[in-house]
């Protein structure tokens, strides 16, 4: 039997964007990817303690600088204290970062090469303290992981690789963890549903931003290992959306966590 490998990244990106100018979905098997998921949701544990369908959240707006600063040169130990008392005065333990957001902390150098910014979104962020576990929401393996440390990145961050069933893979993305949370993972090992898989980062470590979970869902990993892009450039979104959907089709919380069509 002749084995057919697969195109590299590059070429199926290019293939993504030919499908989207044709006024066809980028990612071909994307419908049945999101279907799945959707038929499923009734079986999916919470990532955290916390039950995300009921409990109350701060669902904050990042598009523009308000209350509470992330990234850039905002210092993360004063708007962690400020995100917190927030929430705890409103008596929310959870605050949320919107999907498909265009956020002002991308716009740095760091997120602007090669011309436009990688400021839209692609994950969701969950901010609780430093410490807080997270746990599968269905089973998986491990894929690769990664302590990626430079300033504003990920920090240590896991990608976990879920078959449920032939024909259904996909991988979700679990970033600005503790660099324990990396200590005895192997790719290919197990993780059941509702086992604990890692904890919330503190600054510096989780890339120096206030302590959350960045958490996405990806259909084509385009090659890589231990990272992955969190957002998107604007001009290419619908092709991105295709890639990585909201990820609050697992997550499952009742409020609007997802921002407009223009990412505000």
């Amino acid at each position: 039997m002749t084995v057919i490998a697969p195109l590299p990244a590059d070429q199926r990106f290019a293939r993504y964007v030919e499908r989207h100018a044709r006024g066809e979905e980028a990612l071909p098997d994307a419908q049945n990817l999101r279907q799945w998921i959707m038929d499923h949701q009734g079986d999916f544990a919470s990532v955290l303690t916390h039950d995300l369908t009921r409990c109350r959240k701060i669902v904050y707006d990042f598009s523009r600088n308000g209350d509470v600063v992330i990234g850039g040169d905002s210092d993360p130990a004063r708007q962690t204290e400020i995100m917190f008392d927030q929430m705890a005065q409103a008596g929310a333990p959870v605050g949320v970062g919107r999907y498909r957001e265009d956020r002002v902390c991308y716009q740095s150098p760091q997120f602007t090469k090669g011309g436009e910014a990688r400021s839209q979104h692609l994950g969701i962020d969950l901010f609780l303290a430093a410490g807080t576990p997270v746990f599968m929401p269905l089973e998986g393996v491990v894929h690769s992981f990664a302590d990626n440390n430079l300033p504003l990145d990920y920090g240590p961050t896991i990608i976990m690789e879920h078959n449920p069933e032939p024909g259904v893979r996909f991988w979700t993305l679990y970033g600005h963890l503790s660099r324990e949370s990396l200590i005895g993972l192997k790719p290919g090992r197990v993780f059941g549903k509702g086992e604990k898989l890692c904890e919330f980062g503190d600054f510096p470590i989780n890339g120096d931003w206030i302590p959350h979970l960045h958490f996405q869902i990806i259909f084509d990993l385009l090659d890589r290992a231990g990272d992955y892009f969190g957002a998107a450039r604007p001009s290419e979104w619908d092709i991105w959306e295709s890639i990585c959907p909201n990820a609050n089709l697992i997550l499952c919380m009742p409020e609007n966590v997802t921002a407009g069509r223009d990412g505000l």
